[in-house]
């Protein structure tokens, strides 16, 4: 079963990409209806696959990242949430959970809930590299987010960090602090539509 749906995946995306070039005379609100049609066999896939994962292995923290990310597309935030908390609740460790789920929190429980979970992602952050200079992305974002006292600080040190590792590096730091502060970071990974 599960080689067939495999199977099906690409073939599906090959035939969207076909339909898709093939008219040019195709109204484009059908074309979007269309892409929206296959977006929903591909999720529908994905979905299937991922359910079958997690009942072979429940405590598989990526099957739950991945339908998390399946439910924040379909803009159900709180399913996505509980399935971050299962997946943070089985591996703590893992470094791209704890800004996810503050930005979840921020959304389904509000702002001052948000803040208070960016506030200890930051803390847990500055506890964890206190003994070297690594600066991740994820920290200046958790310390802009809850913007604590330290984040302005904490910025520089990382474009600096970022500067000193190359042109292409200090420009990407430049465009996630930017979109930190501006908001925009959120709404993609909330994938937010316009």
């Amino acid at each position: 079963m599960i080689k067939k749906l495999l199977l099906i995946l690409p073939i599906s995306l090959l035939m969207s990409a076909c339909q898709e070039s093939s008219g040019d005379n195709i109204d484009d609100e059908s074309i979007d209806l269309q892409r929206q049609a296959n977006e929903e066999v591909t999720f529908g896939i994905a979905e299937e696959l991922i359910e079958q994962s997690l009942q072979a292995d429940p405590s598989n923290h990526t099957a739950l990242i991945n339908r998390a990310q399946i439910a924040v597309y379909q803009q159900n935030y709180e399913l996505a949430l509980s399935d971050v908390e299962s997946a943070y609740d089985i591996a703590p460790s893992n470094d791209s959970l704890p800004l996810f789920r503050c930005i979840l929190i921020e959304e389904v429980e509000g702002n001052d809930s948000g803040k208070a979970c960016y506030s200890s992602v930051e803390e847990r952050y500055a506890e964890q590299h206190s003994t070297d200079d690594k600066i991740p992305a994820n920290w200046v974002g958790a310390a802009i987010l809850a913007d604590t006292k330290d984040a302005p600080g904490l910025v520089e040190a990382y474009l600096e960090q970022a500067r000193s590792e190359g042109d292409i590096e200090a420009e990407m730091a430049e465009t996630t602090i930017e979109s930190l502060r501006d908001g925009s970071y959120v709404d993609q990974v909330l994938m937010r539509r316009e």
